[in-house]
């Protein structure tokens, strides 16, 4: 059974890169996956049909996907559906991910720890039955992902600095809208500002990612509705790591949840993974435990395991 090596050419740190060079260097370290490696290199707009290909492959046993969030993101759902392993090189500019991981985020580095790893059962979650890894999300969160991507982001501090800017213009006007939530012991109703659905808990890191990505479990971050100064705190209490401390929000779990949005007028957006889609009127959540195979380097499989 053969690997097959996906990178994104538009990735953010892959552009900096001879990609064929690297590609090349990457299958010849991770041969011992299987029987040969091929590498494809692809642009964002081809990407996901690269990955349904080799996903639709019966000799294909792992796709190994070299990009930012978005890329590993469209790979975890191919592998997902397929039955396939999955392998990261974070390649992006966050590599929330990765992250997760514990994998380098030395490209390189990455390579030698994807070279030992095992292949472990970790979580993924669909909303209204689409997979993401990372996380489903409404008002302020979305709002600022809508914005940024008009600005430049092609760069890690690019993208920090858009991040930025359009967060000045989101804490002076935050959203408020109605949302009715149910875990399985009934449906309540809230004022928010901001809904967040997570495959597993995020940590208490600045970056927002679940260090634990096998425990099981959909983390529900919402706040209240707010203002701008509570929008400002809640700022400061994200930036060291200490969002679920804020007064405003409030946090748990379920292994499933779906949310009604009563109020939804047309042209609302929700963000899944970073990418912004329309916002349904009724998502469904649900936490798939153990059901995408991913390699996992040893740094990862000893934490969870102390």
């Amino acid at each position: 059974m053969r690997t097959v090596l996906i990178l994104n050419q538009d990735g953010g740190t892959i552009r900096g890169m001879d990609a064929r060079e690297f590609g090349d260097m990457a299958c010849d370290r991770l041969s011992g996956l299987g029987d040969g490696c091929e590498v494809r290199l692809v642009s964002g707009a081809d990407l996901v049909e690269a990955l349904d290909k080799a996903a639709g492959d019966k000799d294909v046993a792992t796709i190994v996907a070299g990009g930012g969030d978005g890329t590993i993101s469209a790979a975890a759902a191919s592998c997902f559906k397929s039955g396939k392993t999955l392998g990261v090189i974070p390649l992006g500019t966050m590599n929330l991910f990765a992250r997760g991981l514990g994998l380098p985020l030395d490209p390189p580095a990455a390579l030698e720890a994807l070279a030992t790893a095992t292949v472990m059962p970790l979580d993924i979650a669909t909303a209204n039955g689409r997979p993401f890894v990372h996380q489903f999300s409404a008002g302020l969160h979305a709002r600022l992902v809508r914005q940024r991507d008009r600005l430049d982001t092609s760069t890690r501090m690019r993208k920090i600095a858009s991040t930025l800017k359009t967060l000045g213009r989101v804490i002076l006007h935050p959203p408020k809208f109605r949302i009715e939530v149910d875990t399985g012991s009934g449906r309540e109703s809230h004022l928010v500002s901001a809904i967040a659905v997570s495959n597993n808990l995020f940590g208490d890191t600045p970056l927002a990612y679940a260090p634990v990505l096998d425990a099981g479990v959909l983390g529900i971050y919402q706040s209240h509705a707010v203002g701008t100064g509570e929008v400002f705190r809640m700022t400061l209490h994200a930036a060291f790591g200490r969002l679920q401390e804020d007064p405003g929000m409030t946090v748990g779990t379920a292994t499933a949840v779906t949310l009604r949005f009563p109020d939804r007028r047309a042209g609302t957006r929700a963000a899944i993974d970073g990418e912004i889609v329309p916002l349904d009127t009724e998502v469904e959540l649900i936490c798939h435990a153990g059901a995408l195979k991913v390699l996992v380097p040893e740094t990862y499989s000893a934490a969870t395991k102390a």
